[in-house]
């Protein structure tokens, strides 16, 4: 990016600031909205609040101020109102866990990410029968029965769950790593990046948000993992740009821009600019694989390649235009932010997931029923389990500091 085309960057006497990349103006496709956004999507945030998974009102309110019913709408803008609404309940599933993970009580704290992953995949493969008070499985027990009830592929529903595992297992490497302040190298977190992004599920979604039904060798093709490859590479890569400056300033190091810093020893806007190529050049790689994609012998199949291609691609643009629309990265100043593209770094404040939650202590034990002993998961990570009552409060004691309250049914 030449210096021509940067907004001025203020001098050492104000506030510290720094210039992100116009990455609108290199989105892949034009941003579309599903028409069912405007009736669907509060039904959606009323589905998730049935569970009880804010731990206040106040978490609440900023939660739904994220509108992530309309990013849901920029990402799968052809589905139709029923699938949407289940696509709705699955972002909305999707950041409620991952705000657990990476702002709540498992910001840090690797066994209760173990213990969580294990739950939730338990729930998602025995939706009927498998019970657990740790609300975030229900809410994915809920969703997943309901999406297996409205039709999805045999590939489709496969690959959900297996990119569902790696997702879980991903984002527990990742809380390890925030844990012991461990910096991957730039290749390194580039490839746990694309597990604990999820975008390898929302593909996935996509795939049920269209009823397609594309064979494991098509989707298997260099070209096609290529594009996906970029594609989930542009979107976390362009995240961790936009979401930098909250990140910084609760202390998190676990993001592109302080890998690039520690690894090439440069400045905070040389990581921004050199993290920014790297979104522009997988943008270009996407184009020009696109272009070269063979025909697959079967009209049906070639549809459905295009139109799965077309979701990899709203995910791109959609993540570009929501997260300049959202309050998540920029709160009140996110106009100010997308109209010049200059950003002013917060100062450091106490990190998430570090204070003591109200009212969680070991003596509320007994209010909190019985956990369900899981299985381990299909990826073989030994589980922990323990089953508690009035008479098991000394394990519960040993629990409790795992799992926050808030995730628990009251």
């Amino acid at each position: 990016m030449s210096k021509s085309n940067n907004p001025r960057v203020s001098d050492a006497s104000e506030q510290p600031r720094y210039i992100i990349p116009d990455f609108i103006s290199i989105a892949p496709s034009p941003l579309r909205v599903n028409p069912s956004h405007g009736s669907t999507a509060q039904v959606s945030m009323d589905w998730l609040d049935s569970f009880g998974v804010h731990p206040n009102t106040k978490h609440r309110a900023a939660f739904q101020s994220m509108d992530f019913g309309m990013l849901t709408a920029m990402c799968y803008a052809d589905a139709n109102q029923e699938r949407f609404r289940l696509l709705c309940d699955y972002i909305n599933a999707l950041f409620a866990y991952d705000d657990l993970a990476d702002e709540g009580g498992l910001r840090k704290d690797g066994d209760g990410t173990r213990k969580a992953a294990d739950i939730i995949m338990q729930c998602l493969r025995s939706t009927t029968t498998h019970n657990t008070p740790f609300k975030i499985g229900k809410v994915f027990s809920s969703l997943w029965s309901r999406v297996l009830e409205s039709g999805i592929s045999q590939g489709a529903s496969r690959r959900f769950l297996e990119t569902t595992d790696l997702y879980l297992q991903a984002v527990h490497q990742h809380v390890v790593n925030r844990s012991n302040d461990k910096i991957l190298d730039i290749e390194s977190f580039i490839q746990l990046r694309r597990d604990n992004g999820a975008l390898k599920m929302c593909f996935a979604m996509g795939e049920f948000s269209l009823g397609l039904d594309i064979p494991d060798e098509v989707l298997q093709h260099p070209l096609i993992q290529i594009m996906e490859d970029a594609s989930n590479d542009v979107v976390v890569l362009s995240n961790d740009i936009y979401s930098y400056n909250i990140e910084q300033a609760q202390g998190d190091t676990q993001n592109i821009i302080e890998t690039t810093m520690k690894q090439k020893a440069c400045s905070l806007q040389e990581a921004i600019d050199f993290s920014g190529k790297l979104v522009t050049d997988r943008v270009k790689l996407f184009v020009d694989c696109k272009r070269k994609l063979p025909s697959f012998g079967s009209d049906r199949i070639d549809r459905e390649v295009q139109q799965y291609l077309g979701i990899c691609e709203d995910w791109m643009t959609a993540g570009f235009h929501w997260s300049l629309r959202s309050d998540r990265y920029f709160g009140k100043d996110v106009e100010e932010v997308k109209r010049t593209r200059v950003v002013k770094l917060l100062p450091k404040r106490d990190p998430r997931g570090e204070k003591v939650i109200p009212g969680f202590t070991a003596s509320s034990a007994p209010q909190l029923g019985q956990l369900t002993k899981v299985k381990q998961s299909v990826m073989g990570v030994p589980g922990l389990f323990v089953s508690f009552t009035m008479l098991g409060l000394h394990f519960a004691a040993w629990l409790l500091p795992f799992i926050p309250r808030s995730i628990f049914v009251s």
